[in-house]
């Protein structure tokens, strides 16, 4: 019952932020909008920004299980960021978005095939991918301040801006969410059990090796279609399920996967929904990306963890 009611709270909690984020205008002017206004242009940005967050916030939950690594994220280990820079590549050659999450799913794969070749130094690989696809990122972008309009799109992408985006972004990317989130719910019980250690899950007939292509995947496919509607939005999937496993400290049946995942959803979206409601009325007339306000929040929040991860090593 109290997980029950937990979950309630959170999407209570979700269901008012998004009302918030339709009633709130540009400048922070409240209820200064038409309908027309609110259905054309708030309501798709604000369900983008909710589903980028919750796909973002479960793919997070997925890698720090899989790694067994709470610092893990897609946009620590550089998922984000490789498949950020396949988008942008298609941006700048000119290919249609149709592609777009095709293009994010193959750059997140491959850097999750690479943070697995060398998943003993798992952060500094992940450091490594994204300092990399920063840098190939600047270089296309260079490339594209040839052409002003293309170098706009570009710059939005990387920075995570969901400045005029509809519903065909949220449609491309739907497929692989909705693949990913079943792969997920469908992996919790065995999650549960590697959580313990590849031996006992191998001694109660779990494929570990398959099991761990299989969230590999939907990682990929998750945070491939964040990309695809969000752009870049970095440290969500770090925030959200720590935040989730807090809520659940000490209550028992609450620390399992599929638990994890459903609060780490709620809470994804919340801080994306939230920061993109700041981007769109912290400056006045002038729009921020709502990527930048994810990393102002989750730098200090990272730098938090690995002084908490430090202290416990020093004390243990």
């Amino acid at each position: 019952m109290m997980r029950i009611n937990g979950m309630v709270g959170l999407i209570a909690l979700l269901a008012l932020t998004f009302a918030l984020s339709l009633a709130t205008g540009f400048s922070g002017n409240f209820l200064d909008s038409s309908v027309d206004a609110i259905i054309n242009f708030r309501l798709p940005r604000s369900t983008l920004a909710m589903l980028s967050g919750g796909f973002l916030g479960v793919a997070g939950a997925l890698t720090q299980n899989l790694f067994r690594n709470p610092l893990a994220s897609p946009s620590i280990l550089g998922i984000e960021a490789g498949g950020s820079l396949a988008v942008t590549a298609l941006l700048v050659t000119g290919l249609s978005q149709q592609f777009a999450p095709f293009a994010a799913l193959s750059g997140c794969l491959l850097a999750l095939i690479l943070i697995m070749a060398f998943r003993s130094n798992l952060i500094l690989s992940g450091l490594a991918i994204s300092t990399a696809a920063g840098s190939v990122g600047s270089l296309l972008l260079s490339i594209a301040l040839n052409d002003p309009g293309r170098a706009v799109s570009v710059l939005q992408w990387l920075l995570g801006s969901l400045s005029g985006r509809g519903w065909a972004d949220l449609l491309r990317a739907l497929p692989f969410a909705a693949t990913g989130l079943i792969m997920s719910w469908r992996l919790g019980p065995a999650l549960d059990t590697m959580i313990l250690g590849p031996q006992i899950a191998t001694t109660v007939g779990i494929n570990v090796e398959r099991k761990k292509i299989l969230v590999v995947t939907a990682v990929a496919l998750l945070t491939a279609a964040a990309i695809t509607g969000g752009g870049l939005l970095p440290f969500v999937g770090l925030i959200a399920p720590h935040v989730a496993r807090g809520l659940g400290l000490n209550k028992p049946g609450h620390l399992k996967s599929n638990a994890v995942a459903a609060k780490s959803f709620c809470l994804g979206a919340i801080l994306v929904i939230l920061s993109d409601l700041v981007a769109r009325t912290a400056a006045g007339a002038r729009e921020l990306e709502t990527g930048v306000i994810t990393g102002v929040i989750g730098g200090p929040f990272f730098l938090w963890c690995l002084w908490r991860q430090q202290n416990r090593r020093t004390q243990a």
